[in-house]
């Protein structure tokens, strides 16, 4: 009966890959939180984090760091073009994943504070006393843009 109202093959060829996008995308929601939970109680090794738009290739680069306060975070990051749409895509998207997998406590905010002239914004998430920090920075002189992850290694989500 649909394919009857949609009339040509073309349209129903649509209409099955948009039923099929719907199917798959609760899934990426629900892979980017278990992901963020995972990387929460690991140590660093192994970590890994897929980009909420495209998670079955865009896997993240992870490390770990030693912040001014002494507490190891656990960084992982997604490198675009150089102030391109896809990479403030990619950072929106992974802050709407935040605020899923975080939930109705979450309090967001933003940090600007930064020293050097190229483009950054932080956006800060705190849920019962755990940190977590996405961020968009443009990077003039390697020309890439780049959606960080971050959070300390005790934070669990």
């Amino acid at each position: 009966m649909i394919a009857h109202r949609l009339g040509s093959a073309p349209h129903r060829a649509v209409f099955a890959a948009g039923l099929m996008l719907l199917a798959v995308l609760p899934a990426h929601a629900a892979s980017f939180c278990d992901d963020l939970r995972a990387l929460a109680g690991t140590d660093g090794e192994g970590a890994e984090l897929y980009l909420p738009v495209h998670p079955a290739t865009d896997k993240a680069t992870c490390g770990t760091s030693l912040s001014l306060a002494g507490v190891r975070d656990l960084n992982c990051y997604w490198v675009f073009p150089y102030r391109s749409e896809t990479a403030t895509e990619a950072f929106e998207a992974v802050i709407a994943e935040m605020l899923v997998c975080l939930g109705a406590g979450v309090v967001q905010s933003t940090d600007q504070r930064v020293n050097h002239p190229d483009a950054y914004d932080l956006r800060l998430f705190e849920v019962d006393g755990q940190e977590f920090a996405v961020s968009l920075k443009d990077k003039g002189a390697l020309q890439q843009t780049l959606v960080f992850v971050r959070t300390p290694l005790t934070a669990t989500p």
